[in-house]
């Protein structure tokens, strides 16, 4: 019997730390490239790392692993259309918490803000969840970037 439990537990143990976050990145503006500014490294690890640059029509696909996966996770990137500080970026924010009253993860709301830009050249950005397993803590995000230009 305690042999049983002992491999009950590990085997819970071993599915938390494997719970993830797929992630879709879609570019779509018509033309042009988007670069990836920031992601954050302190409480999250990209496998495989994301591209550096997304072309115009395109998606990119990757999992975030949490460093901390049975208390939060998280996603924290940041694209922008150009290297310059005044160009259209947007900030995409995620995170699942741990509600200690219940034991579930939870997820929080998805955050897509338009920063930068100037009057006449704006980044529209967008994100929704598009799956959550309520048991494993399990998710998957869309973000997606365009430019509007006047």
């Amino acid at each position: 019997m305690l042999k049983k439990g002992i491999l009950v537990a590990s085997a819970l143990l071993s599915h938390a730390a494997l719970a993830n976050i797929q992630v879709t990145v879609e570019n779509d503006y018509r033309s042009g490239e988007v670069v990836l500014t920031s992601k954050d490294v302190q409480t999250s690890t990209y496998a495989p790392a994301p591209a550096s640059t997304i072309r115009a029509n395109s998606s990119e696909r990757f999992s975030v692993y949490s460093n901390y996966p049975t208390v939060v996770r998280l996603v924290d990137l940041e694209y922008s259309f150009g290297t310059s500080s005044i160009s259209p970026r947007c900030h995409f924010r995620f995170v699942v918490m741990k509600d200690y009253r219940s034991g579930k993860m939870l997820p929080q709301e998805v955050i897509a803000e338009s920063e930068g830009g100037s009057y006449r050249d704006k980044a529209v950005c967008s994100g929704k969840l598009t799956s959550f397993d309520l048991n494993s803590g399990n998710a998957a995000v869309t973000f997606s970037i365009n430019r509007r230009k006047f």
